[in-house]
């Protein structure tokens, strides 16, 4: 039964919550395959034609619909993102082994980038990301 409340805070540790914002990224690029820029009540995001909506970065992943872009506010729309998400994993994948790549190849490629997305310091900030709302200016 789906009586669980989603817009409320979840407890993740900063390493996870980093993990989360760094994917921000490919989790705008599944909304964006998913067509939720059409609709999104972001005006950006409508002009853009691509999801270019990302939450302060001290609020990313505080509840559980704050983990992707503003535009997935309940389950149907997460539903959308992840089937999105699926559709570009399943392209690059079609793509790299197009290109010579071996299934085997691409696993480990898969576990070293899961790896430096949850362990590397030098990790690009987001360009589309506001900065923290409490940040003192």
């Amino acid at each position: 039964m789906e009586d669980e409340v989603k817009d409320v805070e979840i407890t993740l540790s900063a390493l996870e919550r980093r993990h989360i914002r760094r994917l921000q990224p490919e989790l705008r690029e599944a909304a964006t395959q998913a067509g939720h820029h059409r609709t999104c009540r972001l005006p950006k995001c409508r002009r853009a034609k691509r999801c270019t909506g990302c939450h302060p970065a001290d609020e990313i992943a505080t509840t559980h619909y704050k983990t992707f872009p503003p535009c997935v506010h309940d389950d149907a729309a997460q539903a959308r993102l992840l089937a999105g998400w699926r559709v570009l994993c399943d392209r690059d994948e079609r793509a790299w082994l197009a290109a010579g790549h071996t299934l085997e190849a691409l696993d480990r490629l898969g576990d070293e980038r899961r790896r430096a997305l949850e362990e590397d310091d030098d990790w690009p900030e987001d360009p589309l990301c506001p900065p923290p709302r409490n940040a003192v200016a």
